[in-house]
């Protein structure tokens, strides 16, 4: 759950991406038709040409459907703040499966589209994949550490709450290894897995499709950072996700992110547990 300060920029910064998001479509729109021997959004290796209006309407409705269930600290159940348990990280878990399992059932099914083939997975080039997640985790670690730092570095200035997000935090603090065995398993397995289907998948794709690729990533990658509900992580996630997307539309292949989205977040675990032990 969120406090106060946390909601009102987050709840804002959802808002405005959303118009900002929405104003661009009707902008590209207006350029594809001023200019249609242009393709902006069929550029990169990314396929976004199965992509159309029910898609973009499904992800509309989804972003609605966030900004209305964010809520601050204490507005659904009294002032007591949320914890992390294993039984609230099993619900994760069934959530985040359960995006990725509807967001699969609703290309193939509703929209006969072949998820393999729209996210690049039936020819896979196993030597050039593995090429491009090793200079891309080291690219990743190295610019989001500095973000990171840097990130810190600003806010410590002005904003009042610079704790970690509540699953780190409980990870650090807790004794139980059932806990921290579901943290690993969620954040380097489901979380990959469903938030690289969503984000780069279908929204990047979608976005793509109605306007360019590099307004694509900055806008979706903007969405995957807010939705982690954590301001002093925003900037970091931001440039996490937009170099995801990058490593995403040189390949074509959705692999290479939830690969390197795994790698990162056990990297950051791995830190962790070292971090506690000095």
């Amino acid at each position: 759950m969120l406090d106060v300060h946390s909601f009102g920029v987050l709840h804002d910064l959802s808002v405005f991406v959303s118009i900002a998001t929405a104003m661009a479509l009707i902008g590209y729109w207006i350029l594809r038709h001023l200019r249609p021997e242009v393709s902006w959004n069929h550029e990169g290796a990314v396929l976004s040409r199965p992509y159309g209006a029910p898609d973009l309407l499904v992800l509309a409705v989804l972003g609605l459907a966030f900004i209305l269930s964010m809520q601050p600290q204490g507005a659904a159940s009294g002032d007591a703040g949320s914890t992390v348990s294993d039984s609230s990280l099993i619900v994760g878990m069934v959530f985040h499966l359960t995006i990725c399992a509807g967001i699969l059932l609703y290309l193939f099914q509703l929209r006969s589209l072949n998820p393999a083939e729209l996210f690049g997975l039936q020819h896979l080039h196993w030597r050039s994949l593995a090429v491009t997640v090793g200079i891309f985790t080291i690219i990743i670690l190295i610019s989001v550490n500095v973000v990171s730092a840097i990130t810190v570095t600003w806010l410590q200035n002005f904003w009042p709450d610079l704790d970690p997000q509540e699953t780190v935090k409980a990870f650090q603090e807790s004794d139980s290894i059932g806990l921290k065995i579901l943290v690993i398993f969620l954040a380097v397995v489901i979380a990959p897995l469903a938030e690289e289907t969503l984000f780069r998948g279908f929204v990047y794709g979608v976005l793509k499709r109605y306007t360019d690729a590099p307004f694509a990533a900055l806008s979706s990658s903007l969405m995957f950072a807010i939705i982690h509900m954590h301001v002093g992580s925003l900037l970091p996630l931001w440039t996490l996700a937009v170099l995801f997307c990058l490593a995403y539309e040189i390949t074509g292949c959705l692999l290479v992110p939830m690969i390197l989205h795994s790698i990162f977040n056990g990297v950051s675990i791995i830190a962790m547990i070292f971090g506690d032990k000095t």
